[in-house]
């Protein structure tokens, strides 16, 4: 389950619980506080509910933009390199690099010398 789909549950039960808590410290008569915190769960149900059908209608669009922009890009990507596959007309050779021996030091970058500026 997607963490947007509990929205509306958990708006309501912090809005009934901090309702519950302040009327508890302005000592309300419990038939009050029922009604009261029915009419709070009621209320904000509503709006939560308003709220996560605006997030999903948000993050529905999102998702459909990145599908779509995923699917452009690859048909791009796969036209470059068959252009690129039949301007060449063969698969270019690539260079094997071979590891040096394990001997203990590095060996030296390319193009830099190996006088460091230390004398001994």
């Amino acid at each position: 389950m997607k963490k947007h789909k509990l929205f509306a549950p958990f708006i309501t039960l912090l809005a009934v619980a901090v309702a519950y808590f302040t009327m508890l410290f302005f000592h309300y008569q419990l038939k009050d506080m029922l009604i009261i915190m029915l009419v709070v769960l009621v209320v904000f149900y509503i709006a939560g509910s308003l709220i996560q059908r605006r997030v999903n209608k948000f993050v529905e669009e999102n998702e459909e933009k990145l599908r779509l922009e995923e699917e452009e890009n690859g048909a791009v990507i796969e036209k470059e390199a068959d252009e690129n596959s039949e301007e060449e007309g063969s698969p270019a050779e690539e260079e094997e690099y071979t590891l040096p021996p394990l001997t203990g030091a590095m060996p030296p970058r390319p193009g830099e010398n190996d006088d460091d500026g230390f004398s001994q």
